[in-house]
């Protein structure tokens, strides 16, 4: 049912009409789940909608974050390839081991997945930290006096849909 319904439903978040204004308060005594009432008439509990297309289930993890630039003291002897066999890129992140399916199988995310850094931006998993490293990001700059001016800061790191609602 899920496969039906999800292109549907992306199409009307993609037309703005996601009716957020008139989402009622949750936890409203004598409301059916799923469904809202609003001046008499029922209505769509967006939340529903949301657990449905797969947006519902945030994960989130606290990390420390850090940046890196691609020399040889920073990397292995090719430090221009990543983890992943892919060309270093901005927008690229490596993780640590623990985060990491190839390394954990227990682990959160794959090679290509999209994350969110909180008060940063968006970024694909596509490198890894060494091994001595837990709970932790590291953000790839072009030269490595960027990544000294980043310093290390503790942020929020957010796994994002992998599918595309727009297809």
């Amino acid at each position: 049912m899920r496969i039906f319904i999800a292109p549907i439903l992306a199409l009307v978040l993609t037309m703005g009409l996601r009716p957020v204004d008139l989402r009622p308060a949750a936890g409203k005594a004598g409301q059916r789940e799923g469904v809202s009432a609003h001046r008499g008439a029922k209505i769509p509990d967006w939340r529903v909608v949301d657990e449905i297309l797969g947006l519902e289930r945030e994960i989130v993890f606290p990390v420390t974050v850090t940046g890196y630039s691609s020399s040889r003291d920073q990397c292995d002897a090719d430090p221009f390839i990543t983890a992943s066999n892919k060309r270093v890129h901005a927008g690229i992140i490596a993780l640590s081991r623990d985060l990491l399916r190839r390394y954990n199988p227990d682990a959160p995310f794959h090679w290509g997945d999209r994350v969110w850094i909180e008060g940063v931006g968006e970024f694909i998993v596509e490198d890894a930290m060494n091994a001595r490293y837990r709970n932790r990001a590291d953000i790839w700059f072009p030269d490595r006096r960027s990544a000294t001016r980043w310093g290390v800061k503790q942020r929020k790191l957010y796994a994002l849909p992998s599918e595309s609602l727009y297809l």
